[in-house]
């Protein structure tokens, strides 16, 4: 089996070289921070560095994407790509300053918005992205936690739990799609789509579930 799954993965890495850089949007679930995060993991795995010199590419290429009207939110937009980056850095996958490489997603997020005039759901994501933020290194701590702690329940966004659409992915469904034919054309990113196929597939080889937590229950 686990032969079958390699042979699984090199043509979902396949299909997702020929389309990094070309998605709708920089994000973390429908767009390119998602592959960002499957070559990173697969890097690892294959022990093949060219896998994760791409992901560092593509990574820099959506960053340079993000513009004054890319959205706060951790789906599509600023929280869900910082909070990657982070549990990327956090994990070993890159080496950098994440005060340094997040600066300009920091500034938007925490200290440009009035947050009482945002939605509920805007200030929840800006919540989950300071989580992670808080988890690691940064010298702005005290800082974030002065902007974000007062207006959000921390203990609540802490509790973070595996979403029932990763738990499902699975082997069988994967063969599925192979015999079908239909990875051309089918969404690429982690949510319902090739990248997240991938990193399930991933962790049914290795073990390595930690980035589940970048994608907590509630956000669907």
């Amino acid at each position: 089996m686990k032969e079958d799954i390699k042979v699984i993965l090199q043509q979902i890495s396949d299909v997702l070289l020929m389309n990094g850089g070309f998605l709708d949007n920089p994000g973390l679930y429908t767009g390119d921070m998602g592959l960002v995060l499957f070559f990173a993991r697969y890097s690892r795995y294959t022990k093949n560095d060219l896998y994760l010199e791409y992901s560092f590419e593509l990574m820099e290429k959506l960053q340079a994407r993000i513009h004054s009207g890319t959205p706060v939110n951790y789906k599509q937009g600023l929280t869900g790509i910082g909070s990657a980056i982070e549990y990327l850095v956090q994990n070993g996958f890159f080496e950098a300053d994440t005060d340094d490489i997040l600066e300009d997603i920091d500034q938007r997020v925490f200290f440009s918005y009035q947050h009482s005039s945002l939605s509920i759901n805007e200030i929840r994501d800006i919540g989950y992205y300071a989580v992670w933020r808080l988890s690691g290194n940064s010298s702005k701590k005290e800082l974030i936690r002065q902007s974000v702690f007062p207006q959000i329940d921390i203990p609540e966004l802490c509790n973070m739990i595996i979403p029932d659409s990763f738990a499902e992915k699975s082997y069988n469904r994967c063969l599925e799609l192979i015999s079908k034919q239909i990875f051309f054309g089918n969404d690429m990113g982690t949510e319902n789509g090739l990248a997240g196929w991938g990193m399930s597939l991933l962790t049914e080889l290795d073990g390595d579930d930690s980035w589940f937590s970048l994608f907590p229950n509630d956000i669907k």
